[in-house]
């Protein structure tokens, strides 16, 4: 076995360097020992946990003797860009004053039309004590009886997202910092499960120094030595060090390839539409395997325009890339196209699986694809997606940002993160070099390789250079990612061979989401806001989620003065503007139209701009071309003749919004109460086959006078208000 020496300079070197080193992402730049730690990759990466942690806890970063940063007591109205800031900033409080801090309950879910849209945030001992396992009862003399943690503490932070026209952010609603109990020293603090853990970088390097020949207690030492930290104060134990490497020993991976593979071949057998292909490097070796599902190529072929090819996941037991294909669908829902597992990240990888992903979509190639900032993926791109547009994902830069400049710039940092946010969206190529050249100029940054690789690229990352293609909104909404769909379904404990049913499960959950959705939002009537008819022309075409958007722009368009230049060419600037502005070329007999901003050509929608011009000119529907296929609701993966599951969530739907209206008085209920007794007596007595056309007046027959009872209960017939009211009068809004 090859053993590996480390001297104190070594170490000291590699602290030094702690601030760009995980073994996950090698830097873009080409430097063999630069790399960069994700800004939120660490938070959003599913740890192992150790003890008898609470996998509601919040983890951040280790605990330190020399972290001595106040962390200011939240109050109500604080705002946070996004709930994980939030959840962050108040775990750190907690920290800092003695406590843990855990998730207690959530509203909304993934297919509400907001999301998660409010978290309460406790202590660790909020709620009651938790009750005696009926196991436990029997065996308690045999157990150390142990104090409950949980004593009804009342410190909590409530959190609540707030949605303007241009940004959602997350807002204190309630905070309260009263506990019934005594708080934790920083000291013990440390040692608590929930801030326990070993991280992906660590987990790396323990494998490494593990596979190197040094014991439990050598590992330990290299890494306080590499953080520059006090014997003791990393954020885990020897025992948790010795409880992963026994996990990470009792891995196979030859064995485990082939359990996949084996996996594939069944999923087939069952469905034969189900694909997958892959390769082996020796006999039953697997090196690279790519599969996609039934539904997710039906998927493709109807929103595979624009793809975000994921590579961020990482098995890291396995030294695995993992990479994930998916898309928007036409209500703005992410949609799976597929999946890679690789042996590595050299550019022959990366070929085969952009290759194998092609031959599973049947040669269909996509108009547009968004990738991490990866260059050997970027050369693999332009040699096998030759007449694709391929863009750099800015969400994904921009987590690479602080551990290139956070250092160099310090205080500066978060001034430069902000003018580069600035930059990247401006109109014109022209007006972008002019505000970077003062950028770079400004925080003396000519000579860093970063902003070279960063200005060198441009064209991949920049708007002003990507406006002519289309992204369908990825563009302003590239905060999609692998994780969103695999949350929750696979993490870092999830063995290879489990792995592509995990992702299946994944995938039907995502499916599931979007499909109650859909079915909500087709109960919902799309409110006119201007009562121009061509936003009402758009309300019957358009899917929701696009006519949100299209609705916003066409409010937009009051705000724009317009003057003709010549025969059919306009220029359109805001009112409030005495220069600039966009140049609209119009022509309604030929239904043409197109705008300097792009608007149209990028996102599928027109802009304000040509609305404008449109509503000028007397145009009163939108051009057919304008409304194009994949934004409209037919183009929907859940139509009605879907089957029972999409009748059963669209009743689903429907019932809850007759639950919520009807409970709001007595009148209500009671008339409700006495119509669907009815309601079902009728429907009981129909035919049970669908020979038989569903769309019956049912008025006639409901107005029938039939007695009916129900099981379980006596009904006491129409309610004694209603009583004088015709049934076809009943049916109008009730008070």
């Amino acid at each position: 076995m090859r053993s590996y020496c480390f001297s104190a300079s070594d170490m000291t070197e590699n602290a030094q360097r702690s601030t760009c080193l995980t073994r996950k992402h090698p830097c873009p730049c080409g430097d063999d020992q630069c790399y960069v730690n994700e800004e939120g990759y660490e938070d959003d990466e599913l740890v192992e946990q150790f003890g008898y942690a609470d996998p509601s806890f919040l983890l951040g970063t280790p605990l330190s003797s020399g972290n001595t940063k106040v962390i200011p007591s939240p109050y109500i109205g604080q705002s946070f860009q996004t709930d994980v800031e939030a959840l962050e900033y108040y775990s750190n409080y907690g920290r800092n004053n003695g406590f843990l801090v855990r998730r207690e309950r959530s509203k909304g879910n993934p297919g509400h039309q907001l999301g998660i849209y409010k978290r309460e945030l406790v202590c660790h001992r909020a709620g009651p004590p938790l009750p005696t396992k009926s196991g436990e009862e029997k065996d308690s003399k045999h157990l150390r009886k142990k104090k409950p943690s949980r004593c009804k503490c009342d410190a909590q932070m409530v959190i609540k997202k707030n949605v303007t026209t241009n940004s959602i952010s997350w807002v204190v609603v309630n905070f309260s910092n009263v506990h019934n109990h005594e708080l934790l020293d920083r000291d013990d603090l440390q040692y608590s499960p929930g801030y326990r853990y070993i991280s992906a970088v660590d987990r790396e390097r323990i494998i490494s120094l593990a596979k190197g020949g040094c014991n439990v207690n050598l590992i330990l030492r290299s890494l306080e030595m590499e953080k520059g930290v006090k014997i003791g104060e990393l954020s885990f134990s020897e025992k948790d060090v010795k409880n992963f490497l026994q996990a990470s020993m009792n891995i196979n991976p030859e064995n485990e390839g082939s359990e996949l593979l084996k996996s594939c071949r069944m999923m087939k057998e069952k469905n034969p539409d189900f694909r997958f292909e892959f390769t082996s490097v020796e006999v039953n070796k697997l090196e690279h395997i790519v599969w996609s599902y039934v539904g997710s190529i039906r998927a493709y072929k109807a929103f595979g325009d624009v793809v975000l090819f994921d590579t961020s996941y990482y098995l890291h037991a396995y030294n695995r890339p993992v990479g994930v294909w998916f898309g928007i669908d036409n209500n703005g829902s992410a949609t799976f196209f597929g999946c890679v597992i690789l042996l590595d990240e050299k550019p022959e990888s990366y070929r085969w699986a952009l290759q194998a992903f092609l031959r599973l979509m049947e040669g269909r190639f996509p108009k547009t694809m968004l990738t991490d900032f990866h260059i050997q993926l970027k050369d693999a791109a332009m040699t096998e997606l030759p007449h694709t547009k391929h863009a750099f994902s800015f969400s994904q830069i921009l987590s690479k940002l602080p551990s290139w400049f956070s250092n160099s710039l310090d205080t500066q940092f978060e001034k430069f993160r902000s003018e580069f946010c600035r930059i990247r969206d401006l109109e014109t190529p022209e007006e972008f070099e002019h505000h970077w050249h003062r950028l770079v100029s400004e925080f003396r940054l000519s000579t860093d390789k970063h902003i070279t690789l960063l200005s060198v690229n441009r064209s991949y990352w920049a708007v002003p250079f990507l406006r002519s293609w289309f992204f369908g909104g990825l563009l302003a909404n590239g905060v999609l990612s692998v994780r969103s769909i695999f949350k929750g379904f696979v993490n870092s404990q999830t063995r290879l061979k489990d792995f592509i049913e995990q992702v299946g499960v994944a995938v039907d959950f995502q499916n599931q989401a979007c499909e109650e959705a859909n079915a909500r939002i087709s109960q919902q009537n799309f409110q006119i806001k201007t009562c121009l008819p061509i936003e009402e022309h758009a309300s019957t075409i358009l899917t929701f989620y696009a006519f949100e958007i299209f609705q916003k722009e066409v409010m937009s368009s009051a705000q724009y003065a317009v003057f003709e230049t010549s025969t059919d060419t306009y220029l359109v600037k805001h009112h409030a503007m005495s220069d600039g502005g966009h140049t609209v070329c119009c022509d309604p007999s030929n239904e043409e139209a197109n705008c300097s901003c792009k608007g149209f050509e990028c996102s599928g929608i027109l802009c304000r701009h040509i609305l404008r011009v449109l509503s000028l000119k007397n145009c009163f529907i939108i051009p057919e071309k304008y409304l194009i296929h994949r934004w409209r609701r037919e183009s929907s993966l859940f139509h009605r003749s879907s089957g029972n599951n999409y009748r059963t969530q669209t009743l689903r739907s429907l019932a809850s919004i007759i639950i919520q209206e009807s409970s709001i008085t007595k009148n209500r209920f009671e008339y409700v109460q006495w119509y669907f007794s009815r309601l079902l007596n009728h429907i009981r007595e129909m035919p049970e086959t669908n020979e038989v056309a569903l769309d019956t007046e049912a008025d006639a027959s409901l107005n029938a006078i039939v007695d009916v009872v129900p099981a379980r209960s006596v009904t006491r017939g129409r309610p004694r208000k209603l009583r004088t009211h015709q049934t076809a009068k009943g049916s109008q809004a009730m008070p």
